[in-house]
């Protein structure tokens, strides 16, 4: 059998992939950069727009940028000082990680140059990627880096492999089957994709020069969540910490980039039950000295589901076409919060009481959000 598995899971990850990549890597320069922290906190910012996780739809993630007036129909920056905050998790789930990427490099710039703010954040998907946990990337992300070359470093790879392995165990024999089992493991412009998401790669440098957490006005942005234990770190502690992770300083136990309650990884804020969780809520906020918090990671009802009154806002609406193709993002202008259902304007409700109708606009915006209806119907069921 074949052990160059990528199915295996998370939490065996980063054994098996260095073993697994540990020939192919030592081809490649081994680069000890420093990067500098970024900036992670702003303040009298007009106008946000945020876009929860991407998941590979360069097509929907356009959509919605536009029906939020971020970039017109070329993909181009026209909102001016506004400034984009997307979530984290562009990769993974679909075939057009590298078109977004792309796409989020150019706004960067344009919106710099307009006084306004991209800000990229780092979710767990980028995290997987960067470590060579691949279980969830989609055959056209390998795709996407195949060249004219990639037969030739493929050949070369695997002639790299088996010698490795004959020199383990003298007996090991490399027959016509364990070369079929070895190259359906390793698709062509796989190695090309390791290469630009390893620490040392292009894509992995990029990912590395933005935060997982920011602060924009009273607003705390990030994938994840903040859990019981991450409290007392800072905002600035833990972009240094994952940043420092990312570029290859993980220890022997998870890392804050990897562990279930880490800020990439963290669901209780979204999903826990609001009574339990209110009072681990009120610390963040006041810990942050935030009035609000705004999450990715937890799909859910196909749109932006504003929870605890809306202090907490969780808005992966599940914008690729793997979730739904939902298209939403939260704007958050003059102190007043809507969401972007399809290029319509809709308030954020801030108490229970108007939850029903806000669910109710967004069904007609969104008819086949079965979730979403069924939410509906529970909240439109008399109490018991």
């Amino acid at each position: 059998m074949c052990c160059f598995s990528l199915l295996g899971a998370r939490k065996n990850s980063r054994s098996s992939v260095g073993l697994f990549w540990a020939g192919f890597l030592f081809l490649q320069v081994l680069i000890s950069q420093s990067i500098l922290a970024a900036e992670n906190q702003w303040q009298d910012v007009e106008r946000v727009v945020a876009v929860g996780d991407i998941h590979g739809d360069y097509d929907n993630f356009l959509e919605v940028l536009k029906g939020a007036d971020i970039v017109n129909r070329r993909g181009n920056w026209i909102a001016g000082e506004t400034h984009l905050v997307q979530l984290g998790d562009v990769p993974d789930r679909g075939p057009d990680t590298s078109k977004i990427i792309e796409l989020l490099k150019k706004l960067e710039k344009q919106a710099e140059r307009e006084g306004g703010k991209v800000h990229v954040l780092i979710g767990n998907h980028e995290a997987m990627n960067i470590y060579g946990d691949l279980r969830y990337v989609d055959p056209g992300e390998y795709a996407a880096f195949r060249t004219r070359n990639s037969r030739r470093i493929r050949d070369n790879y695997y002639e790299l492999d088996v010698a490795r392995r004959k020199q383990a165990n003298p007996e090991f024999v490399a027959d016509k089957a364990f070369r079929q089992q070895w190259e359906q493991s390793i698709p062509l412009g796989m190695l090309e994709h390791r290469t630009e998401w390893s620490a040392e790669g292009e894509i992995g440098e990029w990912v590395r020069q933005h935060n997982a957490v920011i602060k924009i006005n009273r607003t705390l942005f990030l994938h994840g969540g903040i859990s019981e234990e991450d409290l007392g770190l800072s905002i600035t502690e833990m972009n240094e910490q994952i940043r420092h992770e990312l570029n290859g300083g993980l220890g022997e136990e998870p890392g804050l980039s990897e562990k279930e309650t880490g800020p990439l990884w963290y669901r209780g804020l979204a999903s826990n039950d609001e009574e339990v969780e209110r009072p681990h809520l009120e610390k963040v906020l006041a810990s942050y000295d935030v009035d609000r918090v705004v999450l990715g990671h937890t799909p859910s009802l196909g749109t932006i589901v504003p929870r605890f009154e809306g202090k907490v806002l969780v808005i992966d609406a599940g914008l690729s076409s793997y979730y739904g193709g939902f298209l939403a993002s939260l704007l958050l202008e003059n102190s007043e919060a809507f969401t972007i259902q399809r290029e319509q304007k809709v308030p954020l409700p801030d108490s229970k009481e108007g939850l029903l109708a806000y669910f109710e606009r967004i069904a007609e915006l969104e008819p086949n959000a079965k979730a979403l209806q069924a939410r509906i119907k529970s909240l439109a069921a008399p109490a018991n």
